[in-house]
């Protein structure tokens, strides 16, 4: 290992080429995170230059802006030198860029030395012969032709036709690529340095720059930039290990994502062993970098799941390891334990491993995404509305026999598994131990071999005590007509049973064939018997009763599942309050759901009270257990 001190000018002014590898992610350097800070550090070295300029005493002092770690390749004599950046990437494209700003916010000025010099610091001089050999600093995939369009720029109006931020019908457009919006943030931030007004010693005006002054302040900031900025370069010897240096080096940047560092892991791992890299990453890896969704890159999209707030890549990697592993894994260590799996048997063949993970990351995409044409898309929704996530790693495993699985079967599975958790959840049983209860049949079923449902089944069924119980139907139905639902649950896990319930009860002879429910729908759960109830328009039962025991019942009842019901939108507050003779027309007469259905068997004249909120319960609860049943093994 070789280690150097070196200006921006040392890095850029030699016929060069700097290679970022394939596997290695995409630019993500941001205004707030580091162009500003690198700005505010230039500006500032450039303050000492035009104060050592007027005061030859003032020192100098250089600015140290990180390291860069850098391995050589080779090369033919007719290709330029090249490099391969093993660390470093973003600070080296962040330069380039910032140099093709510089470039181009100061040719008006006429100045033929700034000129010259910032053109060959920005591009290989003749002769070069190899295609894109121009640029010295040469990124991976999509982001190659932003850095074209940016090098060959010439000015910021070029870009603005190319990344438009509104489209022709006005609405926005996904975020500009970063290496874009670096080059017209340094573009205005230059133009504005170089404009910036004259403060008169005399009294407190100001004046417009001189032309000379203008040109004074751009060779100052030159200097600054190229002279008084250093890097420390570190070229790797062939004994060592990238990897390691890759994962020990710190800079102020971007941290970096378990995810990322598995990539480069696996990726370096490869080129270790001799294989084409190229072919790998292009084959098995270019989604999870370039997958683009309206908001952005689909995989480096951040998801909340339990406690952690990570990318999709790191959340995938989190719960394929602990399928692969068939042990818990935490979140903080997960590049580790990668590296710890990774390294257990003596041999890996990488091609089969990314093979697995490629197939293995479309079902965990699946489970992200809004599908209700599949009851795997189905469950998958309803368990994002439950958040309940510890169930992925068994999912993961199930889904990759999913081809070796009859179709019946398979959902079948996924039928039992919605069951056992969406009755645990109704009825108040903790999901505290599904980790365990997961990986536990996870470990049992894969070493039996394909999925069986029946088999599944049986272990599901033989758990016991509040932890791991499948509640039976008795204690199903007890639940579901005595218990305080929408309290128990909240709005949105109502919202989510009330709609399985409403779709299970739909036949080809009502609205099931025109009106569309999507899983994860925007209707509002609606009290029938409002919750600010007035007991003369909704009088008890037992009107002479005890009055704390007619309100007590009545507390319970009102949030009852049997008194709830979805509409497509809020009645107004005087409906919704008002008393049923009232309420009942409105919900019927503009409601197509076969859930308010039910209430066209009332007349204006007839009471909803705890009686016939009872007698829906029971209605409701027989649809439930066909939406989520108990194994008849």
């Amino acid at each position: 290992m070789k280690t150097d001190k070196i200006t921006i000018f040392d890095l850029f002014e030699t016929q060069r080429r700097y290679l970022v590898p394939i596997f290695q992610r995409g630019y993500v350097w941001t205004m707030e995170g580091q162009w500003q800070p690198l700005w505010e550090d230039i500006i500032e070295q450039t303050s000492q230059v035009s104060l050592h300029k007027s005061n030859s005493k003032s020192a100098i002092r250089k600015h140290f802006l990180g390291a860069l770690v850098l391995s050589q390749l080779p090369t033919s004599v007719r290709q330029v030198a090249a490099s391969e950046i093993i660390d470093g990437q973003q600070r080296l494209l962040t330069l380039q860029v910032f140099l093709a700003a510089f470039r181009d916010s100061t040719k008006y000025l006429n100045d033929e030395f700034l000129t010259l010099q910032l053109k060959r610091l920005t591009t290989n001089p003749p002769p070069v012969y190899g295609e894109n050999e121009q640029y010295k600093v040469w990124p991976t995939g999509a982001f190659q032709d932003d850095l074209k369009n940016v090098m060959e720029a010439g000015a910021p109006e070029a870009l603005s036709p190319k990344y438009p931020q509104r489209n022709r019908f006005g609405r926005m457009t996904p975020p500009r690529p970063g290496v874009v919006e670096a080059y017209l943030y340094f573009n205005q931030v230059i133009r504005s340095y170089l404009a910036a007004e004259v403060d008169n010693d005399i009294d407190d005006s100001s004046r417009p720059p001189t032309e000379e002054e203008i040109k004074q302040r751009a060779n100052d900031l030159y200097d600054a930039v190229l002279k008084y900025i250093q890097i420390v370069e570190i070229q790797l010897d062939a004994e060592d290990d990238p990897q390691v240096i890759f994962e020990t080096l710190n800079y102020r940047g971007v941290p970096l994502e378990p995810s990322d560092l598995v990539r480069n892991y696996l990726f370096l791992s490869a080129n270790r062993t001799g294989k084409d890299v190229i072919a790998l990453y292009n084959k098995y890896w270019n989604d999870f970098d370039e997958k683009s969704t309206a908001t952005g890159k689909f995989w480096k999209e951040k998801e909340r799941q339990g406690r952690f707030f990570r990318s999709r890549l790191d959340l995938f990697f989190f719960h394929y390891l602990t399928y692969r592993s068939e042990h818990e894994i935490k979140m903080g260590p997960l590049y580790q334990e990668f590296k710890n799996w990774w390294e257990e048997p003596e041999t890996r063949n990488i091609e089969s491993e990314l093979e697995l993970i490629q197939k293995t990351s479309a079902s965990f995409s699946s489970l992200l995404t809004i599908d209700d044409t599949t009851r795997f898309g189905v469950f998958a929704q309803r368990l994002r509305i439950l958040d309940m996530t510890t169930i992925y790693p068994f999912l993961l495993w199930l889904c990759e026999y999913r081809d070796q699985i009859a179709p019946d079967e398979f959902d079948g599975i996924l039928i039992d598994l919605e069951s056992y958790v969406v009755r645990r959840a109704i009825s108040r049983l903790t999901p505290k131990n599904y980790n365990r209860i997961f990986l536990t049949l996870l470990a049992k079923m894969s070493q039996a071999g394909i999925p069986n449902r029946i088999s599944i089944q049986k272990e599901l069924l033989a758990l016991t005590g509040d932890s791991g119980i499948w509640p039976k139907d008795d204690e199903f139905i007890q639940t579901l007509i005595t218990e305080s639902f929408y309290d128990l649950l909240g709005p949105r896990r109502t919202r989510m049973v009330l709609t399985a319930i409403e779709l299970a009860s739909r036949t080809t002879k009502n609205e099931g064939d025109y009106i569309k429910l999507p899983i994860n729908n925007n209707l509002t759960v609606e009290h029938i018997m409002p919750q600010g109830f007035n007991s003369n328009d909704w009088p008890y039962p037992n009107p002479d009763g005890d009055v704390a025991e007619n309100l007590r019942i009545r507390r319970v009842v009102i949030h009852g599942i049997g008194n709830l019901t979805l509409l497509t939108q809020p009645l107004n507050s005087d409906v919704s309050n008002g008393p049923f003779r009232t309420k009942r027309p409105e919900i019927t007469g503009k409601s197509l759901l076969v859930l308010n259905s039910y209430l066209q068997q009332f007349s204006d004249n007839d009471v909803w009270n705890e009686k016939t909120i009872f007698e829906r319960s029971l209605k409701l609860t027989e649809l439930a257990m066909k939406v989520w049943p108990y194994p008849k093994v």
